[in-house]
């Protein structure tokens, strides 16, 4: 079978560098019998523009493919609706990362409806954003699946093996905060202020979005000592090095603004990866939780007391932390990681392309 797969962001030239669950299975998918060639030509600003090219490109291309895997739909909204219209044969499997939602408008709800029709399958994040999607109508509860997206434990284990090597020994006491997406600086930065005795290691980008984080940061942090703000840019090998410093980390310490969305799940998944006790705000929309599964410990949004309390918890008591990141790293070798997430991948595009689905690593006729 051969599936194309487009990636908004990154290219092929990042496969190297990024663990590949930033591709989203797509360069796992080969010893499932799938082929995959990444389509990267999505370099226009305007949105419209890029789906009237990415259409062309998809639809005219002398080479053949039988499915179209996306990341995201965010481009592909011209082939959308020619698929909804049966102008476009192949099936479209997206990554959708928050909740569709309907129009009060009869009009514009309809629209959505016939819009939302286009997909073949939508893969999600979380249980809630599903239903939360279903809620209003517009899309049917078949084509929504609950994905359960995880790390790619080999380019860890790589990093993991390299670090021993060159450091052995106990990890040093500080906690690690890495993400530059609607993070909550001020109330992270508050907590580790009243927190003096315990060291704080944030690594972000000057700015994401809306959000100048440095300057946001510059205005946090009064200077205490104990805190370390790290502004990094550059290319993609950037992850790895954060993925040391990550390794070298007691915990990870994950402090997010209130979205409807998995905000901070990267950084959730690479902890649990190099096998870190976890402090994170307490999202609804994370397919985890932290505390029932035994592997961290979850504070109010807003709340620095309550996250700086946290942090004096798991410094005292280290056998508590150890044991955390033992079961985080068990957790994503059994449920949540690459190899589990292309064998799902795998299953849903060949049962839509209509050559059967895989069970047991075998192809069983459909």
């Amino acid at each position: 079978m051969d599936v194309k797969f487009y990636h908004r962001f990154f290219k092929p030239a990042d496969l190297d560098s990024l663990p590949h669950h930033f591709f989203y299975a797509a360069t796992d998918l080969e010893k499932h019998g799938i082929n995959v060639s990444i389509c990267n030509d999505s370099s226009a600003a305007n949105r419209i523009w890029r789906g009237i090219k990415l259409a062309i490109k998809l639809t005219l291309g002398s080479k053949p493919y039988q499915a179209l895997y996306a990341s995201t739909a965010n481009g592909l909204e011209v082939l959308v609706l020619l698929r909804c219209l049966g102008l476009f044969t192949k099936p479209i499997v997206v990554w959708q990362h928050r909740a569709l939602k309907a129009s009060g408008n009869a009009v514009v709800k309809r629209l959505l409806k016939l819009y939302y029709s286009g997909f073949d399958k939508m893969f999600m994040f979380s249980e809630m954003h599903i239903q939360e999607s279903v809620a209003p109508g517009v899309i049917a509860a078949d084509k929504l699946q609950f994905m359960k997206w995880g790390p790619d434990l080999a380019y860890y284990d790589r990093i993991i093996n390299k670090e021993k090597q060159n450091l052995p020994g106990k990890p040093e006491k500080y906690y690690c905060s890495t993400g530059r997406e609607n993070r909550d600086f001020p109330t992270l930065i508050k907590a580790f202020e009243q927190s003096p005795g315990h060291q704080l290691k944030l690594f972000t980008t000057r700015q994401h979005g809306h959000m100048n984080n440095e300057k946001i940061l510059s205005e946090a942090n009064k200077g205490a000592p104990n805190i370390e703000v790290n502004i990094v840019e550059g290319d993609a090998s950037v992850n790895a090095y954060l993925s040391k410093v990550v390794y070298h980390s007691y915990c990870m310490a994950i402090c997010a603004h209130e979205h409807n969305y998995t905000v901070g799940l990267t950084s959730l998944y690479e902890a649990m990866a190099l096998g870190k006790a976890i402090i994170t705000s307490n999202n609804p929309y994370f397919p985890i939780d932290v505390e029932k599964e035994g592997i961290g410990l979850k504070v109010a949004y807003g709340d620095s007391a309550a996250f700086s309390n946290a942090v004096k918890y798991l410094s005292e008591h280290e056998d508590v932390a150890t044991s955390m990141g033992k079961k985080a790293r068990k957790l994503v070798e059994q449920h949540y990681n690459l190899e589990l997430l292309a064998h799902d991948v795998a299953q849903t595009l060949n049962s839509l392309s209509k050559r059967g689905y895989y069970q047991n690593d075998a192809v069983i006729s459909g």
